[in-house]
């Protein structure tokens, strides 16, 4: 599928498989974790309205969904994490290919990619865990 993308894209292909990767993932953990609002400790302090459920968090309150008010998101929301699980791999898979094709004069070109990708999935993971799964406090 990606044998004819030449070597510097796989890796941007790589980082950017990243991004619904990661989305899926924040939308599975909405809706397994998910409680609905009415089950939730929230000692007479309220969640914003239009909530139907929440993922505690550490003191805080991420948005939730019930699998049961909304099956075909949560089917969405796992296929994506399976078609970017699976993309993921043919493209590490691709990857190899070529470092193993490109031999010794490029392994330098491939370990500098290799390490721009690594440190934009961890600027990545940074900013979904400091921006995005901050939550909310209960007003």
């Amino acid at each position: 599928m990606f044998e004819r993308i030449n070597f510097p894209w796989l890796y941007v292909i790589e980082a950017l498989l990243w991004l619904p990767l990661l989305a899926s993932f924040i939308g599975l953990v909405s809706f397994l974790a998910a409680q609905p609002i009415e089950s939730l400790d929230l000692q007479g302090k309220s969640l914003p309205a239009g909530w139907e459920a929440a993922v505690p968090n550490h003191g805080r309150y991420l948005r939730g969904f019930l699998m049961s008010s909304h099956p075909w998101g949560f089917t969405a929301v796992a296929l994506l994490m399976v078609a970017s699980v699976g993309a993921q791999y043919l493209v590490s898979k691709e990857q190899a290919r070529k470092r193993q094709i490109d031999g010794a004069e490029r392994i330098q070109a491939h370990r500098i990619a290799l390490t721009l990708t690594a440190a934009f999935i961890l600027l990545l993971g940074y900013l979904v865990f400091s921006q995005i799964l901050v939550g909310v406090t209960p007003a």
